[in-house]
């Protein structure tokens, strides 16, 4: 493993195959913690403390996503950063907004408010649980106004290229707006070849909630203001007596209204010193052999596979289809097996990979998979051929 168990809290003695639901803490970050309560007691300079730590943060998620720190926003959640395109774009009736048929809610639901306003959303869907490049450009057109789309997807563990989909994109005069929180921390995520990107940071960045990733292309998009404004807002606070005057900060600090969730910062920023000590290359090497193992063993058993075999199209996630998925946690479960069971009913669990996980974590859980009786999905409104 690239970090031992025995660095986790917890760990000993089970198999924690569900990275793309929860991480395990550190157990570092409960020194982090202790200093993020010292820090709070200085008064003013508890506030300079804090900042400070933000800024370091926000250098590492920079390096992290290969652009620069001064466009990295850290908001409360991924979801705040989808809402935050939704209001601040101009739109305008008989634009349209693409989203796939196997997103999270979260990545779909903020856009369908701006049905009311002539908006339309359309679906682009999988062909055998895969979202093809060529079905998002069959479905755009000369109104399509943003493509929200996830690097890799929660649902089935598709792995999508960022340049192909920018290049495809752009080349049709739209924005890119990417989910990379199955992909941050786990593979590379060059998020400059997007407009906007999110991401959440407690499952594969080994942080907690509370933080979220929210990263501004400001070569592609520097018309775009924030729709929340607060005292964070400007570049210096007011004038007392004018509240209502200001010039916006240059950098996408200004789409952060107040104070960021600091004590969950300085979890985020302790976290990603490992994981860059580490090397995002090194990780996804690492992930994928084990990932790749997991397909192959339950593939083997006759298992319906959702996540593409090709390593360059998939990343930690493996899913899979059942009849009864929660009888196939439960059973793994009772072992000391977890892994991430379904989704509003739908018959799929999710095997999650990652650097604390081991060779034999995936014999135990292949092994215990082959007691299991083999079962295939009922049909679902996400299977689309």
């Amino acid at each position: 493993m690239l970090i031992p168990a025995s660095e986790f809290i917890g760990l000993e003695g089970l198999t924690h195959l569900c990275a793309g639901g929860e991480t395990p803490m550190l157990k570092s970050q409960m020194d982090v913690v202790n200093r993020f309560f010292k820090d709070k007691v200085w008064g003013e300079e508890s506030r300079e403390r804090f900042e400070t730590t933000s800024l370091q943060c926000k250098e590492k998620v920079g390096k992290l996503l290969h652009v620069d720190a001064a466009e990295i926003a850290l908001l409360a959640h991924s979801s705040e950063g989808v809402n935050l395109m939704a209001h601040a774009l101009p739109w305008e009736a008989g634009d349209n907004v693409l989203v796939a048929d196997v997103e999270f809610p979260s990545d779909v639901l903020p856009w369908k408010r701006l049905e009311k306003l002539g908006v339309e959303v359309r679906v682009v869907e999988n062909k055998a649980w895969e979202i093809r490049l060529e079905d998002i450009d069959a479905a755009m057109d000369a109104r399509t106004r943003l493509v929200a789309i996830s690097h890799v997807s929660y649902f089935t563990g598709q792995r999508l290229s960022l340049p192909d989909l920018a290049d495809l994109v752009h080349a049709r005069g739209a924005l890119l707006h990417v989910d990379a929180t199955h992909a941050a921390g786990v593979v590379p995520v060059e998020a400059y070849h997007a407009d906007t990107l999110v991401s959440s940071c407690y499952k594969w960045l080994l942080a907690v909630h509370g933080a979220g990733i929210f990263y501004w292309n400001r070569d592609r998009l520097p018309e775009l203001e924030p729709p929340f404004l607060g005292w964070h807002t400007p570049l210096s606070i007011p004038e007392w007596h004018n509240p209502g005057t200001y010039t916006p900060r240059p950098d996408a600090g200004k789409f952060e209204p107040g104070n960021e969730g600091f004590i969950s910062v300085y979890l985020l920023d302790n976290s990603l010193d490992r994981l860059l000590e580490i090397g995002i290359p090194a990780i996804e090497e690492y992930v994928l052999n084990l990932s790749g193992k997991v397909w192959e063993g339950l593939n083997d058993m006759g298992w319906e596979m959702m996540t593409p075999r090709d390593p360059n199209q998939r990343a930690g996630n493996v899913c899979f289809m059942a009849e009864n998925i929660k009888s196939v946690t439960n059973a793994l479960e009772e072992k000391n097996i977890y892994i991430w069971g379904s989704y509003g009913g739908v018959g799929r669990a999710r095997v999650s990979t990652h650097l604390y996980n081991t060779e034999a974590d995936i014999k135990r859980f292949l092994d215990a998979m082959h007691e299991i009786p083999v079962t295939h999905a009922l049909a679902s409104s996400y299977t689309k051929g």
